[in-house]
């Protein structure tokens, strides 16, 4: 077992309990696509998760992983999110942590970034204007250094 795979034990006892609670099975093919989404970058959109899988040799269809993903984002183990292109985009979400990002206008390359004085800020403004803060998110747009040439 990698480092990686170790690491991500939670993600599998997760969703193998949330499978469990909506009676759902662990199919071959659901384990396959998460396998592969684990093993792929942090923000990853299910055209490119098939393209991997498919690559893989397995004879998965695209409205399966579109499937998946979803049901992983029903679970509360992933994020989606929609950048400046639209597309939807994938990634874990880790309990208790947070991080905001920054997106290339340019090439699409996403960098994320933690800021302990952006959350302090956040949370005056919320409490200045009697809010409760339940989540929040930040994307930041731009271009990244090989863009700007």
């Amino acid at each position: 077992m990698t480092e990686n795979t170790k690491s991500l034990v939670w993600f599998w006892d997760a969703l193998d309990a949330y499978l469990s609670r909506h009676q759902l099975k662990q199919t071959k093919q659901r384990k396959i696509i998460v396998s592969y989404f684990l093993k792929l970058s942090k923000h990853v959109d299910a055209e490119v998760l098939y393209r991997k899988v498919r690559g893989g040799g397995n004879k998965i269809g695209l409205a399966t992983v579109y499937r998946t993903l979803n049901l992983l984002k029903d679970a509360g183990l992933v994020d989606q999110h929609s950048f400046a292109d639209g597309r939807a985009i994938f990634e874990i979400s880790r309990p208790g942590m947070h991080h905001d990002h920054l997106v290339c206008v340019g090439c699409g390359r996403i960098d994320e970034f933690e800021n302990a004085e952006i959350e302090l800020l956040q949370k005056k403004i919320a409490l200045e204007r009697a809010y409760v803060l339940t989540s929040h998110r930040l994307d930041l747009y731009g271009r990244c250094k090989s863009c700007q040439t």
